[in-house]
């Protein structure tokens, strides 16, 4: 039993010093001056450094005489309060009350909602919201009592969609709705339909707390009657290759994953970006898929997927400092939009999401790179009417000795070592044109090949080439082109990334796993023509 919990104790050590934590240093203020991946900086009192700070817990698992190392992590609430970083949580604090500048009004953009649709999607998000967060206020939602609900749900009894949804809430650990977009189909007088698409996110209640995705489309029928509005008829369908097959979505997502148990305790199980790798036959799919050609390979070396619609966060920069600076490898702190309290009596629970995914083009009109991140913006946080956005502030050095001491830096030998034994080198130009917005990615179709390194890695060149040959000059396919720079669409994917949510504050909180080469667990894709 002794040999049982040392090997416990040994796992949970090593496998907090195997992953990163990125919180964001002043979130939507500055971006990291240094994004290369580290766990401190050479000199750990200095604080005038924009660098992200990546932190270890190396000191919660020293033996202070009585205790067995890192065996309270494993004890309940008294763990994670004995493993928490208190400067972090006061910065964290800190963050979460500074006023937000500005916001995105979801259901008055009307690059995803029309006037009907806008109307229909907040009224029946409000009512859903309601009874799943216990949100106060009237709502103009109502369900005729002769509704019609088709639906791949079990819905023996009858139930509404209003119904099932609170029946459901007591099921699982944890249930969310979003709403993404509404557009009208047609109208008649004061009868209307209205297709949504939609996010369902859940906690599975199970051991391991699986948290589970579907996505799909319904079509609406509602009525105006008077203020009110009342549905008549809702039809749902999922995304995937079987449009009704509810059980076996939500099966292949419930088995345990081998990098969530690995890291057992640093973060809840990961949300993940759906991907299909056959398509149902709806409307949409079905008009799109005319235009595809080509035929994929049976020894073929890639995956391809198709990737329905989501919500997602963009931050992006433009960088002139090439691969060595690492711009691209974690998300920047302009994209965050508060911090995570993880521990401590007042921690927060949050969703994490993954993968982070990461594309790096040319600057149009000026120097540089354009590196964009896209995040996928979990139900939980999506299905607020309102989501906050960061105030961007350019970053400009403090004094004009900082921009000395950066000359000094760049004269110095190459040779050279820091009092740590590190190679000191010139720090990397402050990156340009920060920009984040959220915005509703169109459903994709992409191939892609597995790879074990960093987006901005030598061999991410070559990958890209392979791909191309591979999927566009040997099997037919046509490649997505920017249409910018009318060059085709490349993006990595960091499937060893995390981004963390809370329903309050948005992004919060980064965490970079440790993965072994072989696992080759990241991927370098292509976008396709659908």
């Amino acid at each position: 039993m002794a040999h049982h919990v040392f090997i416990i104790v040994l796992l949970a050590q090593l496998q907090f010093l195997c992953t990163a934590f990125q919180l964001p240093h002043t979130y939507g203020r500055r971006p990291s001056q240094s994004q290369t991946i580290h766990h401190m900086s050479d000199n750990e009192n200095d604080k005038s450094s924009g660098s992200v700070k990546f932190f270890e817990l190396d000191n919660a698992f020293e033996d202070d005489g009585e205790n067995v190392v890192g065996s309270k992590f494993f004890g309940g609430t008294a763990v994670k309060e004995e493993l928490y970083v208190p400067d972090e949580e006061e910065n964290a604090l800190e963050l979460q009350n500074a006023q937000v500048a500005i916001e995105y009004r979801r259901f008055e953009d009307m690059s995803v909602f029309d006037v009907m649709g806008s109307k229909v999607g907040m009224a029946y998000q409000v009512a859903m919201n309601q009874i799943l967060y216990g949100e106060k206020g009237s709502t103009t939602w109502k369900e005729d009592a002769r509704m019609v609900w088709e639906t791949p749900i079990d819905n023996k009894n009858g139930k509404s969609p209003l119904t099932e949804l609170k029946a459901s809430k007591d099921f699982y650990n944890k249930l969310d709705v979003a709403i993404l977009t509404a557009k009208t189909i047609k109208s008649a007088g004061d009868v209307h339909e209205v297709e949504l698409r939609w996010d369902i996110g859940a906690v599975w209640p199970n051991p391991w707390e699986s948290r589970v995705l579907l996505t799909g489309t319904s079509v609406l029928t509602v009525k105006e009657d008077g203020e009110n509005l009342l549905l008549m008829k809702q039809v749902d369908r999922l995304d995937g290759s079987n449009p009704t097959d509810v059980v076996g979505s939500l099966s292949s997502q419930l088995s345990p994953r081998f990098w969530d148990l690995y890291h057992i305790g640093m973060t809840p199980s990961a949300e993940l970006d759906p991907r299909f790798t056959h398509v149902s036959s709806d409307r949409l799919v079905l008009e799109s898929s005319k235009n595809v050609v080509g035929k994929k390979g049976l020894l073929a070396g890639y995956t391809m997927s198709y990737i329905p619609s989501r919500l997602v966060t963009e931050p992006s920069l433009i960088d002139t400092n090439g691969r060595d600076a690492r711009m691209a490898q974690c998300l920047p702190d302009h994209g965050f939009t508060t911090a995570i309290k993880t521990m401590g009596p007042n921690r927060e629970s949050f969703v994490p999401v993954s993968p982070i995914e990461i594309s790096i083009s040319k600057a149009d009109g000026a120097e540089g790179s354009l590196i964009k991140w896209s995040v996928p913006v979990p139900p939980e946080f999506a299905s607020r009417l309102i989501l906050p956005l960061p105030s961007i502030e350019e970053e400009v050095y403090d004094d004009e000795e900082e921009k000395e001491n950066n000359g000094a830096l760049a004269t110095t030998d190459q040779n050279s070592l820091s009092p740590l034994g590190r190679p000191t080198s010139r720090r990397p130009d402050l990156p340009t044109n920060l920009k984040c917005n959220y915005s509703l990615r169109p459903s994709r179709l992409v191939a892609t090949l597995p790879y074990e390194g960093n987006p901005q890695d030598e061999e991410v060149t070559q990958l890209r080439r392979q791909l191309y040959q591979e999927v566009v000059e040997r099997d037919g396919f046509k490649p997505k082109l920017d249409p910018v720079t009318n060059r085709p669409m490349f993006f990595f994917w960091m499937n060893d990334a995390k981004a963390c949510f809370t329903r309050e504050g948005g992004l919060g909180m980064a965490v970079y796993e440790w993965r072994p080469d072989w696992s080759k667990s990241n991927e370098v894709g292509i976008e396709l023509e659908i």
